[in-house]
């Protein structure tokens, strides 16, 4: 298993091949994932502990333990961990499975 730092936590890979991953995502008080959307790969977030927001073409739903969603193909999406504790989730991707599938709509760290 890899842990991959990133500014707003980390992620570890449990499983990853090149059409299924499995990993879990921590991510820690104040941070947020960029918005982002993938074109070739659908995803699954099952919240695990903490509390956030999951933000989903730009409709808001609460997210606690035990919540789960559904992110298909080209839908923007962003966690927002404005909690007091690591939101920590678990992640399933389905189709391409690259981290390069990715395009970032708005990033509070100034990626691109």
């Amino acid at each position: 298993m890899s842990v991959v730092t990133k500014p707003w936590g980390y992620y570890e890979d449990y499983f990853r091949t090149d059409d299924v991953v499995f990993k879990k995502i921590v991510i820690t008080p104040g941070q947020s994932i960029s918005y982002q959307m993938h074109h070739r790969r659908e995803e699954f977030w099952y919240i695990v502990s903490g509390e956030g927001k999951m933000k989903i073409n730009g409709a808001i739903w609460y997210a606690k333990p035990k919540q789960y969603f559904h992110i298909k193909k080209n839908s923007a999406h962003q966690m927002i961990n404005d909690g007091t504790e690591d939101i920590v989730a678990y992640e399933m991707q389905f189709g391409f499975c690259s981290e390069d599938d990715l395009m970032r709509i708005e990033d509070q760290y100034g990626r691109s």
